[in-house]
């Protein structure tokens, strides 16, 4: 047996590089992105990926034993590059990538498929291209395991994951520790993301009582495997033999499918060609979340393929993957669950590679089985093992009847299958195949399995709701799933305007003004929640309220009522851990160490995984001259990326390698040493940080360094000399996120002299929170950067509402900043919402074709202008002169503009009796050619198309042809807009003249009223954004007038309407 080996190394990939980070800061407000809040700040978008692959050197570790072979990325957010079955010809059981090849998917950004990406604390994970830090650990018994550890760059939590692997054992396990090392409670997910290669002869399994699955957020469901109704806007129902959702070839459109609830712990996938696949295996209690998603089986699929990879797969096309995702806390997507201030959370998931024997009924960490009936009504039975088992014993029973019984020699290498045995049996649903001591399954009858989950429903508005408690909860949800576009502060508000002290309302009210750094507001709302829960007796059933009326009171320098305070919460078991830790703060920094070490083991009394408080107690020990060693062995025992643990220890080196002296992770250490009142310490370890080089990654990584570290140093020790410096750098990437960085800054902006950085980053700071007006007035102190104006202009757009004070910031801006591609493209984005003429536009475009050229959103742009402007040659022309690589959610804009430019010169040609070049247009159109990085999604309609074609055939004398086209224009339902399907859109218009074409006068009539009533109807109806959505990545810098724009739509389809119906009277009135 080889023992475990672990080898970190630097490996070689081709990679295809990234643009810049953004200098300029996003703050995508509205957002929609993979079903939740889609914001970034304070990480650095990125939005550009180059078109040739060069060699990029990475960090690397690479985890094998006797039977699994895994390679693992530590810089690429610790994922899983390789997995391979090393008893199977190295089968990939993970999907391979040869290359680095990003696309535009991740929150930021890139991202790569392939492997295993870990992803918290939502999807995808936002450091999912940025560097772990990584320990490599050896147990006793020669186990195995690889750390990888980051703090999360929006919430600044510790997310922790392990992957190991024992000697003789084919099992690979994930052990993850999420720690909220904040004082505020905290929403997360984890979906560990699987990718696996398929092809015609792949299949996913779930386990047997699934009979039904659902969409993201439970907005749909189907029927599992086989789906007999429509999902995504596809007619199963209709697709007999074709309808299996456990077969990737069978699922021709992007598409997503959860399980609602079972009763095993298992699901994964196999390939019959390659006969070896891999099982995933996990605690259902807490590990529920069973998924499946693909790009789809088709054109729209294959494109997206093409963006992620350039390995060529079994069907002689760039190799597909579904991704079989395993969550935990979470069955759904979004689905979040709570992280109580300083909680730790802690769990094991598990992936075993395996052969021979086909998709399993059921599986565990030690074995898995097989038990099917075939056709011919023998037994397909068969079982395999993660590890050796030397007398297997196996027994098949109906009942007290035994039929079948072996004692066998199970290995991973050496599974047993009897692929087909005739046995004599009455009841299959009655079997039971046990290995015996290992695992037993049961045949489950779905017919007698009903579905415990109901579709989702969109929540009324606050004032159709009667119950204050719904009203309450459905706020909690809201805020709880991180809702993009409904704000829980409607809910609240009603609670409020019914009850001003309800104590709900005012508590949660609270938690919000303390996440915008509002200090005295939210201690107003915390005290009102008091007042009411306080009404009748002093002793609260919660002390949430005290708890962060206590933390506010800390913010604000209070420390005597904060003590107050927290005591009185302590009160409370939910919150006497968090309560008691601050507690232990504030004895430190009073200098009453020993009082600190008796509230300390209060709080471990009842969170004893809380490494921060451990810490503390460390750093209180060595103040009272106490051996404080093995505390901190213990917590680096368990973490052994507890940076701040690794400090206090001593081993600085250690910690500033572990941690790339990464300037993030040192400013969450230097105010955790602030906020116990070790402002000593807070200084030594900046010293530390501007002495030491930050240690460089293979990724972009712009806020490794920061000017943030240096005000730090002048806050903590009044050195106006040292502000001066702080001063005097460079304010690119200024982005600050934290609530210690607004104290900081105010602070530095009440000192004398001109400070724009601090105006620039609290500015920064104050709009994220959506503190927008308080955002404006510090920008204006010193708009001296273009960047600056830009931010104005925005506000003033989406905030003031003042579109000509948006015009004139980013004329400034650009004066500023003329060479900046960002600041151009959004200055002519702000100009269509002006309504210039799109011939001014263009000049100004065809004025600055370098900075066009840069930007993928500029150059669809132009496009648009040449085909505005009916120059659609040069509008075809420059989009087949560059690549272009598309927005997952956001598709289909260069395509429009391609279709457009084809259909002009095709409608040219005509003009011209031309037929023939005007047929190869029509025929072009929708023939979407590579460079432009996606192509047409199955259900998109081509209405009007397949008119034209009918007419460039029916003018070459082609009748037949020509009312083929015409009928199947005439034929299309509906439309895919904005990736969605729509029952109308202007293609209904092509619709409606195919009908006439073909001379149904009184079908066409009927259409073009239909067409007119629904956007009647539309007019009508409220504007809003779709609940349900789960990509929106349009609603990006500028924020819409959705009435206007609906307004606009429906205004022109009525306007085609009564186009249609003049064309019916042209024709003769219908009868």
């Amino acid at each position: 047996m080889e023992l475990v080996t672990a080898i970190r190394q630097a490996i070689t990939l081709p990679t295809y590089k990234l643009g810049d980070p953004e200098k300029n800061p996003l703050f995508f407000e509205k957002r929609v992105y993979q079903g939740s809040c889609g914001k970034v700040y304070p990480v650095p978008f990125i939005d550009k990926v180059f078109d040739h692959p060069e060699p990029v050197d990475y960090d690397s570790v690479t985890l094998e034993n006797d039977y699994v072979r895994l390679v693992m990325l530590p810089e690429i957010g610790g994922r899983i590059l390789l997995g391979q079955d090393k008893v199977n010809s190295d089968y990939d059981f993970f999907y391979r990538q040869d290359e680095i090849k990003p696309a535009l998917v991740g929150l930021a950004g890139p991202w790569i498929s392939g492997g295993v990406e870990f992803n918290w604390p939502q999807h995808h994970r936002p450091g999912t291209y940025m560097p772990t830090d990584v320990h490599i650990e050896q147990e006793a018994d020669g186990a195995q395991i690889v750390w990888m550890s980051e703090h999360d760059p929006l919430n600044r939590m510790k997310g922790m994951h392990g992957i190991r692997l024992e000697q003789g054992c084919a099992l690979v396990e994930l052990k993850a520790r999420l720690y909220n090392r904040t004082p505020y409670t905290q929403t997360f997910l984890w979906w560990a993301n699987v990718a696996a290669e398929v092809h015609d002869n792949f299949q996913s399994f779930f386990p047997p009582d699934v009979h039904y699955v659902a969409d993201h957020a439970v907005r749909a469901m189907s029927s599992f495997p086989v789906a007999n109704n429509d999902y995504y806007g596809v007619n199963y129902a209709n697709r007999p033999g074709a309808n299996d959702l456990s077969q990737y070839k069978n699922i021709p459109v992007p598409t997503s499918y959860m399980v609602c609830d079972t009763q095993f712990n298992f699901f994964g996938g196999y390939d019959f060609d390659a006969q070896g696949g891999f099982i995933h295996v996990a605690n259902r209690h807490v590990a529920p979340g069973k998924k499946q998603w693909t790009w789809g089986n088709d054109e729209f699929g294959w494109a997206w393929d093409r963006e992620l990879t350039d390995r060529i797969g079994k069907n002689g096309r760039p190799a597909p993957y579904i991704e079989l995702m395993a969550g935990v806390y979470t069955d759904n997507q979004p689905d979040f669950t709570y992280l109580q201030p300083y909680e730790t959370k802690t769990f094991s998931q598990y992936w075993w590679p395996y052969k021979k024997i086909g998709p399993v009924q059921n599986a565990n960490r030690d074995a898995a089985v097989r038990l099917a009936k075939n056709t011919d009504g023998s037994l397909d039975i068969g079982a395999v093992v993660s590890r050796n088992i030397a007398m297997a014993h196996i027994v098949l029973r109906e009942g007290d009847k035994v039929l079948l019984d072996e004692t066998v020699e199970l290995t991973p290498d050496k599974p047993w299958h009897k692929p087909s045995i005739n046995l004599e049996f009455t009841d299959f649903c009655a079997l039971e195949l046990t290995v015996v001591d290992l695992i037993t399954y049961r045949p489950v009858n779905v017919d007698d399995l009903k579905r415990n989950r109901n579709v989702a429903t969109e929540p009324p508005l606050p004032h159709e709701i009667d119950s204050v408690d719904e009203l309450f909860l459905t706020a909690e949800h809201l805020e709880q799933y991180r809702h993009p576009t409904r704000y829980p502060d409607l809910y609240w508000d009603e609670m409020l305007k019914r009850d001003p002290l309800d104590c709900r309302a005012n508590i949660a009210y609270g938690r919000k003004k303390l996440n915008q750094g509002l200090l005295a507001d939210a201690a107003r709302y915390f005290t009102k929640a008091i007042e009411r829960l306080t009404l009748r007796h002093p002793n609260p059933y919660t002390g949430e309220a005290h708890y962060y009326l206590g933390l506010v009171y800390r913010f604000q320098g209070k420390f005597e009522v904060a003590y107050q305070v927290f005591y009185k919460s302590t009160w409370d078991f939910a919150w006497r851990a968090a309560a008691f830790h601050e507690l232990a703060m504030l004895d430190c920094r009073k200098g009453d160490y020993q009082q600190a070490l008796t509230h300390i083991e209060a709080s471990l009394d009842t969170n004893r995984q809380n490494n921060k408080v451990l810490v503390l107690k460390a750093l209180a020990m060595a103040e009272l001259g106490m051996d404080n060693r093995q505390v901190l062995a213990d917590i680096l025992m368990r973490d052994p990326l507890d940076h701040w643990a690794r400090y206090v220890s001593g081993d600085v080196e250690g910690m500033m390698q572990k941690s790339r002296n990464d300037a993030q992770t040192v400013l969450d250490l230097v105010y955790d040493f602030v906020d116990a009142g070790f402002k000593a310490r807070a200084l030594e370890l900046l010293t530390l940080h501007h002495q030491h080089t930050v240690l460089d990654v293979a990724v972009p990584n712009p806020l490794q360094t920061s000017q943030i570290t240096h005000y730090a140093f002048a806050w903590l020790s009044n050195d106006l000399a040292y502000l001066a410096k702080a001063r005097s750098l460079s304010a690119d990437y200024l982005f600050p996120s934290r609530l210690h960085d607004q104290i900081m800054l105010e602070w530095a902006l009440s000192q004398s002299g001109k400070d724009a950085n601090a105006a620039f980053g609290l500015g920064n700071y104050y709009y994220d929170k959506k503190r927008h007006q308080e955002a404006i007035a510090v920008w204006q102190k010193y708009p001296d950067t273009g960047t600056i104006w830009r931010n104005l202009g925005i506000a003033q757009w989406s905030v003031n509402k003042d579109a000509m004070a948006a015009r004139r910031a980013y004329k400034q801006a650009l004066q500023l900043a003329p060479n900046d591609a960002r600041i151009f493209t959004e200055y002519d984005q702000l100009r269509e919402k002006l309504g210039d003429e799109a011939s001014a536009r263009l000049v100004a475009l065809e004025s600055r074709m370098e900075l066009v050229s840069e930007r993928d959103d500029c150059s669809v742009a132009l496009a648009t202008l040449y085909n505005d402007t009916n120059q659609p040659q040069k509008a075809l022309d420059w989009l087949m002169s560059r690549r272009f690589h598309p927005w997952e959610g956001g598709e289909g804009k260069v395509l429009k503009q391609y279709t457009r430019a084809h259909l002009m010169l095709g409608e040219a040609a005509l003009m011209a009796n031309n037929a023939e070049q005007a047929l190869t247009h029509f025929c072009q159109a929708m023939q979407t050619q590579e460079n432009l990085g996606e192509a047409y999604h199955l259900l998109q309609a081509k209405a009007d198309v397949n008119y034209w074609k009918g007419k460039a055939l029916r003018m070459l004398g082609r009748e037949k042809e020509a009312l083929v086209c015409f009928t199947d224009s005439a034929n299309e339902a509906g439309d895919f807009v904005s990736m969605a399907v729509s029952e109308h859109s202007e293609l209904s218009y092509f619709r409606g003249l195919s009908l006439l074409a073909m001379g149904e006068k009184e079908e066409a009539f009927a259409l073009f009223i239909q067409l007119k009533q629904y956007a009647e109807k539309q007019l009508q109806q409220p504007t809003k954004i779709d609940y349900f959505a789960t990509s929106l990545p349009l609603l990006l810098v500028f924020e819409d007038d959705l009435e206007l724009i609906k307004q606009q739509q429906m205004n022109n389809l009525i306007l085609l309407a009564n186009k249609g119906l003049e064309q019916v009277s042209l024709c003769g009135e219908p009868k």
